[in-house]
């Protein structure tokens, strides 16, 4: 299906909104769990994650992202360009721009708060598409990624380990505040001293292991807002199905508006 990849611009924005979560001093820098509250520890380990995809500043985003997937049938590989942008009064716009594979080049959707559109060269006008899409046949991608601690989960138990290597951390597991929230359990291991998430696992609601979440590698952005450039995304239903995202060229800037216009699709 030519629109898989549609769920990139919900892996950073339908978890997290506009939500500001506040920075905890420099970031990557140290902290101290045991003097902070249970929603500020959940809200830093979010802003180590996304923070770099939204400046207050500035209105628009636009990155690079390149997937890479093994499933049953093979590996697959894309890269798209997702740009988007909010309004003062709340309202969210965003586009994403197929650049490989060939087949998917030139594709575009379009997103609004209330509709998504699609067109590619081959079409006359633009066509309203259900968002609701696979990426590479694995539907639970967006909503793995798209997992917000903040607001969505509680921490109903924390451990002091240590990893292999010698690295001190905590693990911290979530349960969630309502029934609407997608995975019902959750646990993560983060730093000991900066709470910057390392691995993820998520459950269902009898116990069972759904996802596990590996945090590959960070980056910030120039202005020092963090966020994960590499993230591995393993299906444990389903174990052949992994997705490797990883994350550049993030920049801040106003967007113009024609780019989100439908009437200026391949005019």
């Amino acid at each position: 299906m030519k629109k898989q990849l549609l769920v990139l611009i919900l892996l950073m924005l339908v978890g997290w909104g506009i939500q500001a979560v506040a920075q905890p001093g420099a970031p990557g820098g140290p902290v101290d769990p045991s003097q902070m509250t249970d929603e500020a520890i959940l809200g830093t380990m979010d802003f180590h994650r996304f923070s770099g995809y939204f400046n207050p500043e500035l209105p628009g985003t636009t990155f690079t992202s390149e997937i890479r997937a093994e499933r049953p049938d093979g590996s697959k590989e894309a890269v798209v360009q997702v740009s988007f942008r909010f309004s003062q009064d709340g309202g969210f716009t965003a586009r994403i721009d197929y650049l490989t594979p060939e087949e998917l080049a030139g594709d575009v959707f379009l997103i609004t708060n209330e509709e998504v559109f699609f067109w590619n060269p081959d079409l006359i006008s633009p066509i309203k598409v259900n968002g609701q899409f696979e990426v590479f046949g694995d539907a639970t991608v967006a909503e793995v990624i798209g997992v917000f601690f903040s607001g969505d989960y509680t921490i109903s138990a924390r451990e002091e380990l240590t990893l292999e290597d010698g690295t001190p951390v905590l693990k911290f597991d979530l349960d969630a505040t309502r029934e609407s929230v997608a995975f019902q359990k959750a646990s993560v291991v983060a730093d000991a001293m900066t709470l910057q998430p390392i691995t993820l696992e998520l459950f269902d609601e009898s116990g069972d292991l759904l996802h596990i979440n590996t945090f590959e590698s960070y980056s910030a952005t120039a202005d020092g807002r963090p966020f994960f450039d590499q993230q591995l995304l393993d299906n444990r239903v389903v174990p052949v199905n992994q997705t490797l995202l990883s994350i550049t060229n993030i920049e801040s800037k106003v967007l113009p508006d024609e780019m989100f216009d439908v009437n200026q699709l391949g005019a």
